[in-house]
């Protein structure tokens, strides 16, 4: 019999694009999934800044001013099961298993799923962060504020994305996928400084506030975006994300070798 050993010259960046271009080239065939990435933070910003803000803060409008950037971003932490899910979808269409034949980094196969939806995010935020503007929001840190809360904010859904990764590898079903949602995102959420202020938090709850990545994240950005040199809690966010990269990455790829060879 004659062996064909297959061979390639290409890095595992550019395997990673490759595989995110794949991913973004479904939008042509079905461009309601960028809607699905900005319809659910949408939704979030206008339904809690006009139904609850202003029992919050007096008028809609001041609590936009505060609670604005980052009700946009709980919004969009809530859109990542996403990729847990489309990669659950690969997984079981046997498209993972034609690749598998083929010198393809496993790294690279993830990492393309990650990255293709980083792209949809930032569509998302900017779709999102335009609404946010239309209905009155300013940033007093200028455009370079807003660049780097944005840099931010897609690092942070960068690592965050991988805790679904692990979730589309590990899950037997779609609804593993959503009890994932759950049992992490909204419990990060909702006991985070994302629109409320800490002080106003019994004490117990405030230090598990303080610790929260979603606590970081939201100070950050408000810190930039006020043109303010956000501290220690851009460190902390720091923190977070090395530490989410360093424990998923390791976990998914693991998990992804244990499912090729079952």
């Amino acid at each position: 019999m004659t062996v064909t050993t297959w061979t390639t010259r290409r890095g595992v960046l550019a395997q990673s694009a490759s595989m995110a271009a794949r991913s973004l080239a479904s939008i042509r065939n079905n461009p309601a999934t960028l809607i699905e990435f900005f319809m659910i933070p949408l939704m979030i910003l206008l339904s809690i800044t006009f139904f609850m803000g202003g029992q919050m803060m007096g008028t809609w409008q001041d609590f936009l001013q505060y609670a604005g950037p980052t009700i946009v971003v709980m919004g969009l932490f809530f859109a990542i099961p996403a990729t847990g899910l489309a990669l659950f979808a690969d997984l079981e269409s046997g498209m993972f298993d034609r690749l598998t034949a083929m010198p393809v980094s496993r790294f690279a196969l993830l990492s393309g799923r990650v990255t293709a939806d980083m792209v949809k995010h930032a569509w998302a935020l900017l779709v999102v962060g335009g609404v946010a503007f239309a209905m009155g929001y300013r940033a007093e840190g200028g455009v370079l504020g807003v660049l780097a809360a944005v840099g931010v904010v897609l690092l942070f859904m960068f690592s965050a994305s991988w805790s679904m990764v692990l979730a589309g590898l590990t899950a037997k079903s779609e609804d593993q996928v959503q009890t994932w949602m759950v049992a992490l995102l909204m419990p990060l959420s909702y006991t985070s400084t994302a629109f409320i202020e800490i002080e106003t938090l019994p004490g117990a709850v405030q230090w598990l506030a303080e610790i929260n990545p979603m606590t970081a994240l939201s100070e950050t950005i408000r810190s930039l975006l006020a043109g303010d040199a956000p501290g220690g809690y851009l460190l902390a966010l720091l923190g977070w994300c090395a530490g989410a990269v360093a424990v998923f990455v390791p976990l998914s790829l693991r998990a992804y070798r244990r499912r090729l060879t079952n």
